[in-house]
Formats: C-alpha cells, structure tokens, sequence
C-alpha cells in the first residue's frame, strides 16, 4: 500500500527561494563581489536534504533557468548545474542528513565546486583564482545556512 504525505507550508519554501535569489542579486563592492556565497544552491541543496518529496531536480531546474535569466548568463547553465547539484543530493538524501555538519559542509564544497566548474567551463572565458571563493565562502556559511532554514522549517511547519 502505497503511504502519502501531507504536505504544508510550501509558500515557505519559495519564500526562502526568492529571498536567496534575492541575495545573490545584492551589490557588493569590486573586493567582495568574489567572496559572495551560492545562497541559491545552499537553499536548494537544504531543502532537497529535508524535505526531498517537495523539492527536487525540476525545482532545481526551474530555480536555475530564473537565474540564468536574472544574471544575464547564457540559458540553460545554470539551470543544468542546479538540477545536477540537487540530483546528487536527492540521490544520496538519506545518508547526508545523517553526516554532522562539517561532514555536510564537505559535501557542500563538492556541490558548489561542481556548480562552479560548470560554470567556468561553459560561460565565462578567463579563469582566475577569484573563481572558486565561492565555494571556500559557500562551505564556511554551510553551518549558520543550515541552522537558520532548519529553524524556518520548524517554525513554520513545512511538511
């Protein structure tokens, strides 16, 4: 017998979405612009952990074609490296909620590095060191993120 799942509350999980694309759309001055975290993959990867029957690759998806077409970058790539990001994450769920958060933020180096790479490869044409802050910024901020959308999550009871 198949079993289902209430679910509630998923205007919060949009909320957070917007807020972190939000984030990411912030100026920030020319020595800081490279420090900037992945908000977008951060909130997607947490959310994808937790609640995986409510977001997944085609929220990743949809998630990255709205930030490829608010960056400006070329379509398609971000939109590709979120579904692929959030599909290792969905395929590997159960075991990474069950890792402390320093292990989780190991795996959000991967993620984010990944995200990055495809990123590099695909869109932009030079390569500087610059490049990778995110992920080094992304993993240092995993902690907090987790805390602050886990304390979202039971708050308002997203199901």
């Amino acid at each position: 017998m198949a079993t289902t799942i209430k679910t509630r509350n998923g205007f919060v999980i949009v909320i957070t979405l917007i807020i972190s694309i939000m984030m990411m759309l912030l100026p920030l001055p020319d020595f800081a612009r490279f420090f900037r975290p992945e908000w977008v993959v951060m909130t997607l990867i947490y959310w994808a952990m937790a609640l995986p029957h409510r977001v997944s690759i085609g929220v990743a998806w949809c998630t990255g074609f709205i930030m490829d077409v608010t960056m400006g970058g070329m379509l398609g790539v971000m939109a590709f490296s979120y579904a692929l990001a959030i599909y290792l994450i969905a395929r590997f769920h159960l075991q990474l909620r069950q890792y402390p958060l320093w292990q989780q933020a190991l795996t959000i180096l991967s993620v984010v590095f990944l995200v990055e790479f495809i990123d590099v490869a695909v869109a932009r044409t030079t390569l500087r060191w610059e490049s990778w802050m995110p992920v080094l910024t992304s993993t240092l901020l995993w902690p907090l993120m987790y805390a602050v959308l886990r304390k979202i999550r039971r708050t308002f009871q997203v199901t």
